[in-house]
C-alpha cells in the first residue's frame, strides 16, 4: 500500500470511527500531521469545521491549503477554488474554478458564490440558473448549503441567495408531480445523450400518469410505514423489498 492509499484509509477511518465531531477533528488533525504531502486531510478538516459553524478554523484550514498548494503531491482545482473563496481571494477562486474539468456536484454553485462576493449579481444569476438546470433536484437542496452560506456571507447576501433559491423551490414544489417526474426523466435522457428525435417531446416517460400515481401512492405508503412503524413488525423485510423495487421502478434512470 502506497502513502496516498494509506492517507485515504486514515481519512476514512477518522470519519467512520469518530464518536462525535470533536473526535473527528482530533483524528483528522493526526492525519494532517502524518501525511503532510497530501491536501485531502486538510480539506476534510475544513469541511468538518464548516459542519459545526467554526468560521475561524475553517478559514484558517483553507488558508493552509492555499499556502501549501505548491508542496502538495496533487491539488484539484475544485478544492483549491473553494479554498480561495473561503480565504477571500475571489478573483483566484473564479479563475481556478472556471479551469476545473472534473466532476464536482457543487462546484458550479461555488462559482456563483464567488460572483456574489464580487458583487456581480447578473453573473451570479446566470451561473446559478445554469447550475440548477443541470439537475432540477438542486432546487430542493438549500438546506445542504445553509451553513456554507451563513459562514461565507453577510445577512444581506444570505437573504439574496435564499430568495434566489426559493424561487426555484417554489416552482418545482408547486409543479404537478407527474409533470415533475416527466421533466426529470427527460433531463436524465438528455444528460445520457440518448439518441432521440430533434423534437424533445419524443422523450416519453416510463409510465403514463395513472400508473405513475398508482406506484407513487404505494411507494409513499411504504416509505412512511417503514419510517414510523416498529422495526420488528412481521412484514418488514417484505415491505423493504417492495419499497426498493418501487424506488427502482419509479426513480431509476430518471432521478438517481
Amino acid at each position: 500500500m502506497n502513502r496516498e492509499e494509506e492517507c485515504q484509509n486514515a481519512i476514512h477511518e477518522a470519519w467512520d470511527k469518530a464518536m462525535n465531531t470533536k473526535d473527528r477533528i482530533k483524528r483528522l488533525k493526526k492525519v494532517v500531521d502524518e501525511y503532510t504531502e497530501f491536501k485531502s486531510p486538510l480539506s476534510d478538516l475544513a469541511v468538518t469545521y464548516i459542519d459545526i459553524g467554526d468560521k475561524t478554523n475553517a478559514i484558517r484550514t483553507y488558508q493552509k491549503i492555499v499556502d501549501l498548494k505548491d508542496k502538495f503531491v496533487d491539488v484539484w482545482d475544485n478544492q483549491l477554488g473553494k479554498a480561495y473563496l473561503y480565504t477571500g481571494d475571489y478573483d483566484m477562486a473564479i479563475k481556478t474554478i472556471e479551469g476545473f474539468c472534473g466532476h464536482d456536484y457543487s462546484i458550479g454553485l461555488y462559482l456563483a458564490f464567488a460572483y456574489i462576493k464580487k458583487r456581480e449579481k447578473k453573473k451570479f444569476k446566470d451561473q446559478f440558473d445554469k447550475w440548477i438546470a443541470e439537475d432540477l433536484e438542486k432546487s430542493f437542496d438549500y438546506y445542504k448549503y445553509k451553513k456554507v452560506v451563513q459562514l461565507l456571507f453577510n445577512e444581506k447576501e444570505s437573504a439574496f441567495i435564499e430568495k434566489s433559491w426559493a424561487q426555484y423551490n417554489k416552482k418545482y414544489s408547486n409543479m404537478e408531480p407527474y409533470q415533475l417526474y416527466c421533466a426529470l426523466y427527460k433531463q436524465y435522457h438528455n444528460e445520457m445523450n440518448i439518441d432521440i428525435e430533434d423534437d424533445d417531446s419524443e422523450i416519453l416517460p416510463k409510465f403514463n400518469k395513472t400508473k405513475f400515481e398508482e406506484l407513487s401512492s404505494e411507494y409513499l405508503y411504504l416509505d412512511r410505514k417503514l419510517m414510523f412503524i416498529d422495526e420488528d413488525y412481521i412484514d418488514r423485510e417484505k415491505d423493504i423489498e417492495r419499497w426498493q423495487e418501487l424506488q427502482d421502478l419509479i426513480f431509476a434512470n430518471s432521478i438517481y
